[in-house]
């Protein structure tokens, strides 16, 4: 296990240059053959945010969480979900789209996923932009706690790194797994507290205990806590040893998958 993870980790580091361009020219590619380019990149999530603001700021008028407007609360969360997702379902495609190169010469597939990473880190960057200016134009002046964000956005990277390499080597065997993934992540959203408030679930501990393990919600209640409730990374103690934990596992499997496989792949495509 361990020969495997360095083995991952060095070539990662040794093609670091190369994750850059991968990715730089992947995000290129999606804005070709568009007019306004980068703009997009700013106002497309501009319009998701526009649409969740319709429908649940005007439309079924949610209440207040914790005295924060609901749409505000919603918000912080669901920028993590905009970037994890894409990660997760983009990244079970990370090989086998590179299926070409692959099978013609010899390339270092375990950067592969660390590229989807990248490409959607940079939009994420971009949607915390828009994300700060309407919380700024609400009151919410940037502070000392917001420098949390750094730490909870490289928790969601390394999380969508780890479960991006194991996902993209199980497509690789079976075709289906990207189908799954894709329909279960419609499922994930609905099962995280993002669009809802876990304090629904006081009255059973367990089921509240069993949803704060998962791993994509410590970074929401993250992001949560930098913008409103400036408790410290103390107060989700517990559940940063679970998300390390569950993240640490993550990436030690997928980098065996990638250790094991690593000459197979071409015969696999």
């Amino acid at each position: 296990m361990f020969k495997s993870i360095k083995y991952v980790i060095k070539e990662n580091y040794s093609n670091l240059y190369r994750i850059y361009s991968i990715s730089k020219y992947e995000l290129l590619a999606d804005m070709r053959d568009t007019k306004l380019g980068l703009f997009w990149n700013f106002a497309s999530p501009a319009i998701n945010l526009l649409t969740y603001w319709f429908v649940f700021g005007i439309v079924m008028e949610r209440k207040a969480v914790d005295g924060i407007p609901f749409f505000n609360w919603m918000l912080a969360g669901m920028v993590v979900w905009f970037f994890v997702r894409p990660c997760i379902v983009d990244g079970c495609n990370a090989i086998f789209s590179h299926a070409k190169v692959i099978s013609k010469m010899k390339f270092p597939v375990s950067v592969l996923p660390a590229t989807v990473v990248l490409k959607e880190l940079f939009n994420h960057l971009c949607l915390m932009i828009v994300l700060f200016v309407i919380f700024m134009f609400q009151g919410y002046t940037p502070n000392i706690h917001w420098l949390g964000l750094i730490y909870y956005c490289f928790c969601a990277v390394a999380f969508s790194l780890s479960v991006t390499m194991v996902l993209s080597v199980l497509n690789m065997i079976a075709r289906d797994t990207k189908k799954f993934v894709s329909s279960m992540m419609r499922l994930l959203l609905y099962l995280t507290p993002i669009l809802w408030p876990l304090s629904r679930f006081d009255s059973i501990p367990l089921l509240t205990t069993i949803m704060k393990i998962n791993p994509i919600y410590y970074i929401v209640c993250g992001y949560r806590d930098c913008f409103f409730y400036h408790q410290g990374f103390l107060a989700y103690q517990n559940q940063a040893i679970c998300f390390w934990i569950i993240t640490i596992a993550l990436f030690a499997f997928g980098s065996v998958l990638m250790y094991k496989f690593k000459a197979k792949f071409a015969d696999l495509i």
